[in-house]
């Protein structure tokens, strides 16, 4: 079953996914701050909030087109909530970019891979809701499936992180360094869970139009 919409909608739609495609770009491009040399951090934070500032500005120009008058007043809101929420998710990469950067974190190797698999996982959550939404326009049984993968990818995140955080104080290293790699750990987890969030609003939207 899909939602179907008019012309104006089709039209938002499509800026939609290109915003999706804008906030995929900025998850990614700062993943690779982990592994980076330091000497290359100032250019991928560079390219995180050059990418960011265009998701921003796809984001601006889809609530324009809403606020113009496409779809419904009782679904507008909630396919506002939605953009907004994705947009988050590109803020919260950004945060991770910026925390390693600004506060020059070294992490320890042992730990690196936990990292790593951490943000991965994130990823893979950001794109199981990227999925959900692009198939929400076409195929909701689709999307049900793609809510329910960001779910069990979110709590795949979460047991990685913990794990991670026993590790991490177990180490002989300074509390300060410490508390500020728990933080990275933290941020890097928020990536999945503000693409939960994404998918709870999906699961609204379904419901609202019985689809």
């Amino acid at each position: 079953m899909s939602i179907l919409f008019g012309k104006k909608e089709d039209e938002v739609i499509s800026s939609f996914k290109e915003h999706l495609q804008a906030v995929q770009k900025v998850v990614e491009t700062a993943f690779k701050i982990l592994e980076g040399q330091e000497s290359e951090r100032e250019s991928i934070v560079k390219d995180v909030r050059k990418y960011e500032t265009e998701a921003d500005s796809i984001r601006r120009n889809v609530e324009t087109m809403m606020y113009s008058g496409a779809f419904l007043a009782h679904s507008r809101g909630d396919m506002l909530g939605l953009i907004e929420a994705v947009d988050k998710i590109a803020n919260k990469a950004e945060t991770v970019s910026d925390v390693v950067y600004l506060q020059k974190l070294k992490i320890p190797n042992s730990l690196l891979n936990k990292y790593v698999e951490e943000y991965e996982c994130s990823l893979n959550t950001y794109k199981a809701l990227e999925k959900s939404i692009e198939t929400l326009f076409s195929d909701t049984e689709k999307t049900k499936k793609f809510v329910l993968e960001v779910e069990k990818l979110e709590n795949m995140g979460d047991k990685i992180e913990r794990g991670l955080i026993l590790d991490l104080f177990k180490l002989d290293l300074e509390l300060a360094q410490k508390i500020q790699l728990r933080e990275l750990a933290l941020q890097i987890g928020d990536i999945a869970d503000r693409s939960e969030d994404a998918s709870d609003r999906i699961e609204i939207i379904i419901l609202k139009t019985g689809a």
